[in-house]
This record gives C-alpha cells, sequence and structure tokens, in this order.
C-alpha cells in the first residue's frame, strides 16, 4: 500500500471476512505519508504482520518484500484499492488440492466496480507455458488476472527490484513454469483510489520520471534480447507495445543518438499502429509533451462496460 488509508480497510477485511482461514496476512507499506499503518494497525488479528519500507520503491520492490516475509506455501498479490470476494481463497484452494503438481501458479479473474471482467476474453481453464503465455497476452483486451503462485518460484524468478511493471517476471515466470488461468471471479477490482496511477505522467518531479525511464531501459533492453523472438513471433502486438516503451524511456531521458537509432529499430522489425508513431514522434521532439498526453490518457484508462480498453499485463 501507499497511502491508501481509506481503501486499505476494505482491502484488509475482505481479507479478514474469508470463509477459509488458514492464511497469513503480509501488508507492505510503501513508505505512505498518510494514516494507512495506522489503519492496519488497529486490527489485532494475529494473523496480521506489516513490513515497512523507508523509501517509495513501487509495486514489484514492495511484492518482493512481501515474499520474502512469507511462510506459506502459496503467494497471492492483492493490492490495496481491491477486495477478495468471501470465499475467493477457498476457491484458490480448491484448485491447488486437485493440481498440486502441474501447476505452479494459478490465474484467477476480477470483476471491475465498472461492471466488467477481467481477464477478456474469458480463459478456457487451461495449462499454459511460455508460447501460451504470449498468446495470451496478444489476445487479452483487458489481461488483469487474480495470481496464485506457489512461494518456492521465487527463488528462481523474482520480480524486477526496481520501479517497472512486471511484464519482465511474467516472461521469465512462463519460460521456466506453468500457469493454469481459471474462469472464476474471486476479487474485485476498484477503480475509486484518487492515487490509482503510478506513473505520475508530467505531473511527477523530474528525478522520478527519469529513474522510472532509467528502468524502463533496463527491463525493455533486456525483455527484448531474451524474448524478443519469441514475442515478435507469437505476441506482435506486446512486442510492438514493449519496443515503443524502450525508444520512448530514451528520449525521456533526453537520450537523443540513442532514441533515434532505437526508433529505428523499432520502425524496422515492428507492426506500426497509428498511436506507437504518434508517441514517438512527440516525444522525439518535446518529451515533456508526450508525458502530459500519455497522463492525460492514462486518467481516463479504466475499463467500463461499454468501453473496453487495454490493460497492460
Amino acid at each position: 500500500m501507499y497511502n491508501r488509508q481509506r481503501e486499505i480497510r476494505r482491502a484488509v477485511e475482505s481479507c479478514l471476512a474469508q470463509d477459509f482461514t488458514d492464511f497469513e496476512l503480509i501488508v507492505v507499506d510503501d513508505a505512505s505519508q498518510d494514516n494507512s499503518v495506522a489503519v492496519v494497525s488497529s486490527y489485532r488479528d494475529p494473523r496480521i504482520k506489516i513490513v515497512r519500507h523507508e523509501q517509495n520503491r513501487g509495486e514489484c520492490p514492495a511484492r518482493n518484500t512481501g515474499v520474502a516475509a512469507s511462510r506459506g506455501e502459496w503467494i497471492v498479490f492483492l493490492d490495496s484499492d481491491d477486495a477478495l470476494k468471501p470465499n475467493g481463497l477457498s476457491v484458490m484452494r480448491r484448485y491447488i488440492e486437485c493440481e498440486r503438481e502441474a501447476a505452479d501458479r494459478f490465474g484467477f479473474m476480477y470483476e471491475w466496480d465498472t461492471g466488467i471482467l477481467s481477464p477478456d476474453p474469458i480463459p478456457e481453464g487451461s495449462l499454459i507455458g511460455y508460447e501460451g503465455w504470449m498468446r495470451f497476452a496478444q489476445t487479452a483486451r483487458v489481461s488483469n488476472v487474480m495470481l496464485c503462485t506457489r512461494r518456492l518460484t521465487f527463488a528462481r524468478v523474482g520480480l524486477p527490484n526496481s520501479s517497472v511493471a512486471p511484464t519482465e517476471y511474467h516472461l521469465d515466470f512462463a519460460f521456466c513454469f506453468k500457469s493454469r488461468l481459471i474462469p472464476e471471479v474471486v476479487a474485485t477490482e476498484y477503480s475509486d483510489a484518487a492515487n490509482r496511477l503510478t506513473a505520475g505522467g508530467a505531473h511527477a518531479d523530474r528525478e522520478r520520471l527519469l529513474r522510472r525511464a532509467g528502468h524502463d531501459l533496463q527491463s525493455t533492453d533486456r525483455i527484448l534480447r531474451i524474448h524478443g523472438a519469441a514475442l515478435r513471433r507469437h505476441a506482435p502486438r506486446a512486442y510492438e507495445l514493449i519496443y515503443r516503451r524502450f525508444v520512448l524511456a530514451s528520449f525521456i531521458r533526453r537520450e537523443w543518438f540513442s532514441g533515434l537509432r532505437r526508433a529505428c529499430g523499432y520502425f524496422g522489425s515492428c507492426q506500426l499502429t497509428l498511436n506507437g508513431v504518434a508517441s514517438i514522434a512527440v516525444a522525439a521532439v518535446w518529451p515533456e509533451a508526450y508525458l502530459f498526453a500519455r497522463d492525460r490518457k492514462a486518467r481516463r484508462a479504466t475499463p467500463d462496460a461499454s468501453t473496453r480498453r487495454a490493460v497492460s499485463s
């Protein structure tokens, strides 16, 4: 959680209301400056443990901290502005007991407070590996998944220890382990948090933007080197989005020569889109204008029942 004193109460109480009770609840506070920690501390349930970061580090490092503090065999990531259904953990437990060896990760569905279901299309329940995960990334219109992951897998594949999105982790995981995507709703995803956007766009301070762009450069470079050929073959849409992020991060950091060189690679290897070409052109000339447009677009990007926008996996 980060500055979620209102939303975290809903998330914690959804865990305490589970009909399956044998769990530990680890709340990672990512250097909140409001009363979030006090809200969690007000619960006197011995299953709750709070771990605090002294500096804000982002989603992936916070999840790594939670995994390191855990004792359970299976890990469920619940964002602080979401809530489990009362039977959420018992549904997960049922699948774990039925299929203890075949899958190392289960992906379940969300119901958004706006009325849509995620992921969309609804998964078929099949066991998927590396190519299957890429096909999922290619076809999903909305791809948020509630993940329940075997704890031992993190010893081999951990999340990036930076402010990047977990795209790199998911690809690395799929290369090593199997996942099963289950067509059952176990949680509600809410869109009412005032600080829902983590990127910050044009409103973030320059130092934070440069740090995030630097992390993006490192992550996308590694993704393209290790997974690029497979992505281009099985998930060209995801490949284009990742390569685009690689180019845009260069221009945000004002690395003009590298950005132009990477843009040539993008134009020569990706299935071009109007949004991709336009965003790169704007960022190459005026990075602040691109960041402003990205910020405004992100603030309108909550999926609703009538307009289905892609959500990054």
